[in-house]
C-alpha cells in the first residue's frame, strides 16, 4: 500500500503492473478511503442540489441497465459516483457501500477507472444516436448551420473521448 500511496493517480490508471497489483489487492474499505479521499463535494449549494439530481438520474438508469441486457450498468454508475462526489460525501460513500452496486464500482476504481468494451460501444452509440436526433430537429427547426456543426463536434470529442481516452477493462 505505501508504494501504491506514492504513485499518482495517472501512474495508477495506466497502469504499471505494480499499481495494478496493489490496486486489486486492496480490501473494500481501503479503496473505498481512498477514492473518498480524492473527491469533495461542491461549496456551491445549487451545484450540489444539481449534482444530486443528476446523480439520482443516473442511479435510475443504472438500475434500468440490470434489467435490460445491453443498457450499460457500470457508465451509469460512473455518473451517479461523479455526481455524487461532487455533491455529497454521505451519497457518495452509499453508492460505493452499497450491494448492488458497490462492487461494480469497486472494480471500476480498482481496475484504474476502466470501462468494459461493449459499454464504451453502447456509450458511443448513444452519443451518436443523440446527436443525429439533435440535429436533425434543429435543422427542421430552421438553424443554418452552426447548431449542426457544434453538434456535431461535440459528439465526435465525445466518442473520441470514451474511445480512445479512457481505458479499457481487459
Amino acid at each position: 500500500m505505501g508504494e501504491n500511496a506514492a504513485m499518482t493517480p495517472d501512474e495508477r490508471s495506466e497502469g504499471g503492473a505494480l499499481g495494478h497489483s496493489l490496486m486489486t489487492h486492496e480490501g473494500d474499505e481501503v479503496v473505498i478511503q481512498r477514492v473518498l479521499a480524492e473527491h469533495k463535494p461542491s461549496r456551491n449549494p445549487l451545484a450540489r442540489i444539481l449534482w444530486i439530481g443528476i446523480g439520482g438520474l443516473a442511479v435510475i438508469f443504472a438500475v434500468i441497465g440490470i434489467v435490460i441486457p445491453g443498457w450499460p450498468t457500470t457508465s451509469w454508475l460512473v455518473l451517479a459516483a461523479y455526481s455524487f462526489a461532487r455533491s455529497s460525501q454521505r451519497l457518495f460513500r452509499w453508492l460505493l457501500t452499497n450491494r448492488l452496486f458497490g462492487p461494480v464500482l469497486l472494480e471500476y476504481y480498482r481496475s484504474g477507472r476502466a470501462l468494459p468494451f461493449h459499454s464504451k460501444m453502447v456509450i458511443g452509440t448513444l452519443i451518436f444516436v443523440a446527436s443525429c436526433v439533435s440535429i436533425v430537429g434543429i435543422t427542421k427547426a430552421g438553424d443554418p448551420g452552426f447548431g449542426q456543426t457544434l453538434i456535431a463536434v461535440v459528439a465526435i470529442v465525445g466518442i473520441w473521448w470514451v474511445g480512445w481516452r479512457v481505458p479499457t477493462v481487459a
